[in-house]
């Protein structure tokens, strides 16, 4: 379905919001915004392809926050100098998402052997034999991109890396860290690498980083002038990052669904020029994400877990994770209404696997393989 005109009226109403807003009319900019709102919503729902229903599914509900906790009252909210503040152009206080709890290794990886050696040989190898890497001169820390179809592990691959180096992990979406306010991605940026600078060992993992260094446009005003603005300030952090007594190790990874998007001067060498491709997961893997989500649970005779695996070819790690939750969840709904025990049975299996629906389509695992292969599509 072409949103052409959805998108076009979604940016109308954004930018009258916005300004409403910024003079004061509360009530018309609480209008305005929900119905910013709405045509997001309904771009996100006839979008036909995941990043781009992602990508509205997410303005709508930031649109909607925003209007919730701002919107409400009769006058804007006013900063210490009396300018407007709000959701949209604070400054983030960046905290560690990893505790010793919820930490996890390459152990707890399904597969892609080939991603978890070479991360290896750049991250891991030169912190547990430092006089080695010192003798080639190799650093510890960089910058690694991983791409590849939505749900293959991106992030937790990152989050792996963090529990193998016993390093702090800062997660970021990137959209959340781009402002409205010019400015103010900037100063977000200079507090994030900041606070994780202030850790011995530190990983910085931007999500959807495409929206943040993507191909700048020629504008000189508004988002484009931004947009510029941010690169520069990203490319002089990265560029510029130096081991102190405090921070002995900082390693930014980023993570694309859309790699050929990102702007060539974020590829160059020295800064993300280390592309690992996160592609599905294959039968190996699959069958370890189904072991550990259901073997430990009560099954029929007639359940295969390896037959689960088999049929989940072509799906994400994510989808293959969250597709056995809702079949153990149709033997819990029945163990709640009965206060007894059931055990999963095939029919919970079929009704599960009747019911879905793969996101990843094929011409989009060919279209990264071409990336791949040649760099380019």
């Amino acid at each position: 379905m072409n949103n052409a005109g959805k998108v076009e009226a979604y940016k109308s109403f954004y930018e009258q919001a916005k300004q409403l807003y910024a003079e004061g009319d509360i009530p018309g900019a609480r209008m305005a915004f929900l119905r910013a709102a709405e045509l997001a919503n309904d771009i996100s729902k006839s979008a036909t392809t995941h990043d781009v229903k992602m990508e509205y599914y997410r303005l709508a509900a930031k649109i909607l926050d925003f209007v919730k906790t701002h919107c409400s009252k009769k006058e804007p909210i006013k900063s210490g100098g009396g300018e407007q503040k709000g959701d949209m152009d604070e400054i983030a206080s960046f905290k560690p998402v990893e505790s010793d709890e919820n930490k996890v290794t390459f152990d707890d990886v399904a597969g892609l052997e080939d991603v978890k050696d070479e991360i290896r040989y750049k991250v891991l190898a030169p912190i547990s034999n430092p006089d080695l890497a010192k003798k080639y001169k190799i650093k510890p820390g960089g910058k690694i991109l991983l791409y590849g179809p939505p749900g293959t592990g991106k992030t937790f691959i990152a989050r792996a890396i963090a529990g193998e180096v016993d390093a702090k992990f800062f997660a970021v979406n990137c959209q959340d860290l781009i402002s409205k306010y010019m400015g103010e991605s900037s100063k977000q940026l200079d507090a994030l690498f900041e606070t994780a600078q202030k850790n011995e060992r530190a990983i910085i993992f931007f999500d959807e980083f495409d929206s943040v260094a993507s191909k700048r446009g020629d504008g000189t005003t508004g988002v484009d002038a931004e947009m510029a603005r941010f690169v520069a300030t990203f490319l002089t952090k990265v560029d510029g990052f130096k081991q102190s007594k405090t921070c002995k190790m900082l390693l930014l990874i980023a993570a694309t669904n859309r790699p050929w998007a990102i702007d060539t001067a974020m590829l160059r060498g020295g800064r993300f020029d280390t592309q690992i491709y996160v592609g599905l997961p294959d039968y190996k893997a699959r069958l370890f994400m189904v072991n550990k989500t259901l073997g430990d649970l009560p099954l029929d005779s007639d359940v295969s877990l390896e037959e689960i695996a088999d049929k989940l070819e072509g799906f994400g790690g994510g989808d293959v994770v969250a597709i056995c939750d809702r079949i153990k969840l149709e033997a819990y709904k029945r163990a709640v209404k009965t206060g007894e025990i059931h055990n999963i049975s095939f029919k919970d299996v079929e009704k599960v696997l009747k019911g879905i629906k793969n996101v990843i389509s094929v011409e989009e695992v060919e279209k990264f393989e071409k990336y791949r292969v040649e760099g380019f599509i």
